[in-house]
Order: structure tokens, then C-alpha cells, then sequence
């Protein structure tokens, strides 16, 4: 293997991996593993983003205190909460060993892998069960791969959230807007949309408004959503904000300089305020922020800015 790493399963991400049999010779357990991730800046992935290993070989040497417990049907009692339904099951010794390599030579999917306060190991997963838990133990763990195969898949589909104001007829209010991103082809609405696609939603007067895009600064996505709102109903954060700029010599996503303490009348008045390290760190903010000076851009005060140009196509 080009890549290995021992007894250091931080550097990991495990969710959604297929674990699959390889070998046991009744000490040391071998198993290879689709779907795992590596963590982003370490010396074994240097990239600022986790990567998905093309194919990795565990090797837990001298496995053992193994127990295999399967799950349990629930059903909610009388007073509304869940209870276990039956006896709980767990196999220990080489019952449980039997279990394991029984699951493992049918691909078992991981929903957690964790290290337990109380020692040891656990995985949550499913596989001929629809749920088990198996727990174990090692001297030492070794992760073997030769190359990553792509982005790691929560890295490819992505998430955030944030608060922010929507002016509207009856005055200020504050929603939660979501953003996803999407770098593998995804269904929006019923329909297969391919990559990149950026979705921006938030919620307003009980109604669900969502905006879409394809740029990779997701201003698109956001000035779409404003066409979707309702008349007399207008974002109100940095992005939309006639002070809040973008880098002329290139910007992080998310990100807007704020300029209101001085005016800027074309692209070369940012470059001060945009390259100088403590400037910009200064003047950083991100799109559903903020502050007391808003000003609502328009065509009389320069921006240097794609929000109104989107809003327009």
C-alpha cells in the first residue's frame, strides 16, 4: 500500500462505508472498506477538502472481546415514548465472531465506527440485519490505501445555515435561510439537475421559497430566491448591501468585504482593502450578515458586486 496509517482512526471518517470480509486467522481480522474518508490537512491528504479513499484494507491485530447484538423492534407505549420490543440478544465468544464475519462477507454498511468511554470499540451498521451493534476490541489498528478516488460525499453535498432578515411590508423579520451545494447531479423538484447546483430556501409567512443557481459563489441561487419572494418582500444581509464588495482578485465563497467607511467608485479602489491581510480580515462578512449602515444596492452607487447583474437575467 502506497499510504498507511496505525492506530490512528481520527484521521477517518466512516459513515456510509462498506466494510467486506477479507481474511481472519483467528487473531488478527483483515477487512477492506469502500467509502472511507480521510480528513483534510494531514500529511497523508494535504487538500482542503476531506477525499474519499478509492479502496482501503483495515487490519485490527489481535481482535477480540467481540459481542454482536442485534437490533430490536420498538413500539410507542401509552405514554408516547418508545420501548424495545422482545429480549435483548447479545452473542459473545465465537458466536459473536461468527456473526461479524457473517456480516462482513455480505458488505456490511457503517453507521458509526467510535471509540467507547468505557474502552474498546463499537460499529453501528446494517447489513443481513437491518441494525446491529457489534463491539470489540485490538492491540493495534493499520488503514492501508494507494490513492483517493474523490471528494468525500458530504463534501460533494453540502449544507449551512445561518439567520438573516427579510424586510417586509409589515417590517423586519428574521428567518433561517439553507443553503445546499451540490458538486454530484442531484433531483431538484423531480428533476435531475447536474452539478454544480447551489439551492437557497427560507421560510416566510408559512411558505417555503427556495432559489436556485449554478454559480460557484451561489449569488445566483440568491438572487433567484429574492425573484421567488413575494413583492414588497426583499433580502436584507451583506450580499444584497450597496457597502459589502467582492474581492477583485478572487473571493472565498461566502464571503463579502465591507466598505462603508469609504467609497468606491471602481474595481481598483478594493485592492487595498482586499489584499492587505489585516484589512480584509477586518472587513470580512459573510452573506446573511448584517449590521446598523445597510444601504439596499442599486444602479446609483457603484458595487462591485454580481447580485444586482443576476437579479436582472
Amino acid at each position: 500500500m502506497k499510504f498507511c496509517v496505525e492506530n490512528d482512526l481520527s484521521l477517518f471518517e466512516f459513515h456510509d462505508a462498506t466494510f467486506s470480509f477479507v481474511a481472519f486467522d483467528g487473531r488478527d481480522l483483515i477487512i477492506s472498506a469502500k467509502g472511507v474518508s480521510i480528513h483534510k490537512n494531514t500529511p497523508q491528504n494535504p487538500s482542503d477538502v476531506d477525499m474519499e479513499l478509492a479502496l482501503a484494507h483495515i487490519t485490527f491485530q489481535n481482535f477480540r472481546s467481540a459481542t454482536y447484538e442485534p437490533g430490536r423492534s420498538w413500539k410507542t407505549g401509552e405514554d408516547g415514548q418508545s420501548y424495545p420490543v422482545g429480549l435483548r440478544i447479545i452473542y459473545t465468544h465465537q458466536e459473536a465472531i461468527d456473526k461479524i464475519i457473517a456480516e462482513l462477507q455480505e458488505g456490511l454498511t457503517v453507521f458509526h465506527f467510535e471509540k467507547e468511554e468505557k474502552g474498546g470499540y463499537s460499529i453501528g451498521g446494517c447489513g443481513i440485519e437491518p441494525y446491529f451493534t457489534i463491539e470489540f476490541d485490538f492491540d493495534s489498528v493499520i488503514v492501508g490505501w494507494n490513492e483517493c478516488e474523490k471528494k468525500a460525499w458530504y463534501e460533494l453535498h453540502r449544507r449551512y445555515q445561518a439567520d438573516s432578515v427579510l424586510n417586509t411590508p409589515s417590517g423586519e423579520e428574521t428567518v433561517q435561510f439553507t443553503v445546499y451545494v451540490h458538486e454530484e447531479a442531484c433531483y431538484v423538484n423531480g428533476i435531475l439537475a447536474e452539478p454544480p447546483m447551489v439551492s437557497v430556501g427560507c421560510k416566510y409567512d408559512g411558505k417555503a421559497y427556495w432559489g436556485y443557481g449554478k454559480d460557484h459563489l451561489w449569488i445566483d441561487a440568491f438572487a433567484d430566491l429574492q425573484r421567488k419572494l413575494p413583492e414588497g418582500v426583499f433580502l436584507k444581509c451583506c450580499l444584497t448591501c450597496r457597502h459589502g464588495n467582492l474581492c477583485p482578485v478572487g473571493n472565498d465563497v461566502n464571503e463579502v468585504f465591507c466598505t462603508k467607511d469609504v467609497l468606491i467608485t471602481q474595481k481598483s479602489d478594493l485592492y487595498f482593502y482586499t489584499e492587505d491581510e489585516a484589512e480584509r480580515a477586518k472587513r470580512s462578512k459573510q452573506y446573511c450578515d448584517l449590521c446598523g449602515d445597510y444601504q439596499m444596492q442599486s444602479e446609483d452607487y457603484y458595487t462591485y458586486n454580481d447580485y444586482l447583474y443576476f437579479l436582472k437575467v
